[in-house]
């Protein structure tokens, strides 16, 4: 621990504000859970995983496959799809 984290403060920051933010997110769905239908809350929550894999690209620099941007890419795009045919649905 004392190796990882006391000696290591640079790579400890590049973990702690994915971490944080992280943290933010969750405490934000869980507000909108209680403010929104499932339907909306089951679309903001499937957002979680595409912003997670930028952050971690972004911060972490990791590289992704092409196959995992491919699903990536899809999974927004069916968010997307969900979220306008329910803003037509209510109005």
């Amino acid at each position: 621990l004392k190796t990882h984290v006391v000696r290591a403060p640079v790579e400890m920051l590049k973990l702690s504000v994915p971490s944080f933010l992280y943290t933010v997110q969750n405490n934000l769905l869980y507000l909108a859970l209680t403010n929104l239908d499932a339907a909306t809350y089951q679309v903001c929550y499937q957002l979680k995983i595409l912003t997670t894999a930028v952050f971690s690209m972004i911060m972490l620099q990791r590289k992704f496959s092409i196959q995992k941007w491919a699903a990536l890419i899809m999974l927004t795009i069916g968010v997307s799809i969900v979220q306008i045919s329910g803003s037509h649905d209510t109005t």
